[in-house]
């Protein structure tokens, strides 16, 4: 394949792709799926939150308290710094293998469709100043043992991201941990809000981006029969690879595991405007086509 479609290059041993925009259609038996959710009543819709009432962030859970796991969240709101919004700003953390970042959940059971609107910025600019400085949706197997008994390699999980990755310009992250050895995918973003939306249909995960006034692109696609039933649904937020990739250079996950990270220079202000979730609709049946009387085309 060539360079000018696709550039492959490793993270300090981790591999990455980089891919153009769109990076994919939507099959004819997806498109649906880009269109708007299904309106309530829906099951799923119990766990929607517009974020315009501060007492509704006592109904998520964290992940730093669901396993024991330090906390690595300088500021968690709802309605508070900004009316209507989530306000997220971690600290130096980073998703990649068994590392772990601010992840902030439900549990879901089954298909679903979760759909947010986020703007990432960095504390001054438009644009986060550290590297791999992004905010959006994961789905994550949970792990019921908690820190206790954690083990390295047991990390199973899926998300899109906005923000900003290798460089200094706005980036959609995409990244599939299988095992706890994660694959990722930057392709060009935007600054301002972005529509992010995650897709599960049996063991198939769609991930998928809108800018403000265009359609919906399919960033990714995965088979994953590696998940289980239930997962936690959620919103991430992750910063400043630049302080904290030595930890994955030499190996040091325990170490990272273990501790906050307060001598970073985290660079992260996530938005969220509200969150959706909704069972997806059955996908349309397609008329098979009609074969020719003498068997040819």
């Amino acid at each position: 394949m060539r360079a000018v479609l696709l550039a492959l290059f490793t993270l300090s041993g981790c591999i990455v792709t980089r891919l153009p925009a769109p990076t994919a259609r939507l099959a004819d038996d997806e498109r649906f799926l880009a269109e708007e959710a299904v309106p309530a009543p829906d099951e799923l819709a119990a766990l929607d939150d517009e974020f315009d009432d501060p007492a509704s962030l006592a109904g998520w859970q964290t992940f730093s308290r669901a396993e024991g796991w330090p906390d690595r969240v300088k500021q968690l709101d709802v309605a508070t710094t900004r009316p209507g919004h989530l306000t997220l700003v971690p600290s130096t953390s980073f998703w990649l293998y068994d590392h772990h970042a601010p992840l902030l959940f439900r549990e879901v059971t089954g298909d679903f469709m979760v759909t947010t609107r986020v703007r990432v910025t960095g504390a001054a600019t438009e644009v986060p100043g550290r590297k791999y400085s992004l905010a959006g949706l994961m789905a994550r197997a949970p792990h019921p043992e908690g820190s206790s008994d954690w083990r390295p390699g047991q990390e199973h999980w899926i998300f899109i991201t906005t923000g900003t990755g290798d460089g200094d310009v706005p980036q959609i992250e995409t990244k599939n941990t299988v095992r706890s050895v994660s694959r990722l995918q930057l392709s060009p973003g935007k600054t301002g809000w972005v529509e992010l939306r995650l897709v599960r249909r049996g063991t198939t995960f769609l991930l998928l981006r809108r800018f403000e006034g265009e359609p919906w692109v399919l960033a990714r696609r995965e088979d994953k029969p590696d998940m289980p039933a239930t997962l936690q649904v959620g919103l991430i937020g992750y910063t400043d690879w630049n302080s904290s990739r030595g930890y994955f250079i030499f190996h040091r996950v325990r170490a990272y595991n273990r501790r906050a990270l307060d001598r970073g220079k985290p660079d992260l202000v996530a938005r969220f405007d509200w969150i959706r979730f909704r069972r997806p609709r059955p996908a349309p049946a397609v008329a098979p086509q009609e074969a020719h009387p003498s068997g040819g085309r």
